[in-house]
């Protein structure tokens, strides 16, 4: 059986040492039922209930953060069966088969989605390897050979078991495994530093912008009347007292000090002026004319996060739906219209020519004139996600779901001195896009390598010492 696995592999334009054995999944599991699919019934949203995973929560062998669907406890009864431990490896049967999750002790009481199998192997030390595996050329083409597409790309559990996979020795599998890994680590720290830097300058966006503290201190300062509305946070501007940190004069003095009441959004500052987000921004639908030869980047709503894009694998437009996508540009904004979220943003900061866009995924264009940082820090208040989230809630359809014209909801109160706009752009935000492009444009390298370096190394054809000195040479 072993030969016929080789066999399949190479078939698919596979190849591996010729001292590596090749098993079935079927014969890595605990025991024959040691692999089941998910619920299939979740019921509604359950405050205080249990996690599920779905596979919009997977991405790049992770689950992003705590799952925000939760099922009661009679549903997660009923599905006990796949009720996680934290050993598990689970692997999506739908949207991008094959994608996995290495579950971790945080996960343990979490359950999984329909959409998903679970898998307990007798060998957990083996479920990296395995991912990295499933991520190679030869098993996704396997993987694609067995899928059913009557309504949607789907994989069954007898698909799955029957999958080969090439084990190397254990010391060859171990370095080859840590290799990766150790790259995967470095693009998610990446991201995690991009999203410490980004809340920091969120922060100090709603202070000046939101918040309007600068305003209330020059109010203060002067002895203007504070209106009732905003005697709460005046009280709270006083009680930092030495703890407030000065703006530099020349800053501070480019915000007004008295407040006026406005009908759309209550008090402003005086002078500024109430815009909303669709004269800010245009929505994008120019589209990239597939051809049978291209090899795009295809982002999809899960491809995006803390500000970042995540998807970086090549693929060909045979699999894309639909004859033509959305096109990205340098300075776009991406948002997910689907179940609209804090996270769920992308600033692109690299040129976006060969990456091509869901449907599901809104592209926004500054429009002249307008900073697209600003426009983008504007989108990623809690205010407006709120506001988006209640909107898409209230909407008949399938999904909570939002399109461009909701955004003409978003007001926002802009100052009139547009040096102030410029300065904070200058000090803050272009600052912070620079260090922010800078992971970014490192991560981007480093999936590169890693999707050029895993069929080398899985093949034989390359050692580890030959992949670092790759590595060396590109970096």
């Amino acid at each position: 059986m072993a030969s016929d696995y080789r066999q399949i592999w190479e078939s698919a334009g596979g190849s591996v040492p010729a001292h590596w054995q090749f098993l079935s999944i079927k014969d890595l599991l605990a025991q024959p039922k040691a692999i089941a699919v998910g619920v299939m019934y979740p019921g509604i949203h359950t405050e205080n209930g249990t996690p599920l995973i779905r596979v919009a929560d997977v991405k790049n062998g992770k689950i992003s953060k705590k799952p925000d669907f939760l099922i009661s406890s009679e549903v997660h009864e009923e599905y006990r069966r796949t009720e996680l431990d934290g050993s598990e490896l689970l692997i999506t049967l739908v949207g991008n088969p094959g994608d996995c999750v290495i579950a971790t002790p945080e996960m343990s009481g979490w359950n999984a989605a329909r959409a998903l199998a679970v898998l307990k192997l007798k060998d957990t030390s083996l479920r990296a390897w395995i991912r990295y595996v499933l991520l190679s050329y030869p098993a996704k083409h396997l993987i694609d050979s067995r899928l059913n597409t009557t309504v949607q790309k789907t994989l069954n559990l007898k698909d799955i078991k029957e999958l080969a996979i090439p084990i190397a020795p254990l010391e060859e599998r171990n370095n080859i495994t840590y290799f990766i890994e150790n790259m995967e680590n470095k693009i998610e720290l990446n991201r995690q530093m991009n999203a410490t830097l980004e809340s920091m300058v969120q922060a100090l966006f709603k202070s000046w912008f939101v918040d309007f503290d600068p305003v209330l201190d020059n109010a203060l300062a002067v002895g203007n009347p504070i209106p009732d509305e905003l005697q709460a946070k005046a009280a709270a501007r006083l009680a930092l007292g030495g703890a407030r940190k000065p703006l530099p004069a020349e800053i501070q003095a480019l915000f007004p000090n008295a407040f006026v009441l406005t009908e759309e959004m209550g008090w402003i500052p005086e002078g500024w002026n109430i815009e909303s987000m669709t004269n800010m921004v245009d929505s994008i639908s120019e589209t990239y004319p597939l051809k049978k030869v291209d090899k795009v980047v295809f982002l999809n709503t899960g491809d995006i996060l803390d500000g970042s894009v995540l998807n970086n694998n090549y693929s060909s437009n045979k699999g894309l739906p639909g004859q033509a996508k959305k096109s990205i540009k340098k300075g776009d904004i991406l948002y997910s219209e689907i179940r609209p979220q804090n996270k769920r943003f992308a600033y692109i900061d690299f040129d976006g020519a060969e990456y091509v866009v869901s449907t599901k995924l809104m592209v926004l264009r500054a429009k002249a004139g307008y900073d697209p940082l600003f426009c983008y820090f504007i989108l990623k208040q809690d205010e407006t996600i709120n506001l988006l989230q209640h909107i898409a809630e209230t909407r008949s359809g399938t999904f909570p779901q939002i399109t461009f014209k909701e955004l003409d909801n978003i007001k926002f109160a802009m100052p009139s001195n547009k040096y102030l706009v410029a300065e904070f752009g200058k000090i803050f935000l272009h600052d912070y896009f620079r260090k922010f492009s800078e992971l970014q444009a490192n991560s981007r390298l480093l999936a590169n390598l890693r999707n050029t370096l895993l069929p080398k190394l899985l093949s034989g054809e390359l050692r580890i010492t030959d992949a670092e000195s790759y590595i060396n040479n590109h970096q």
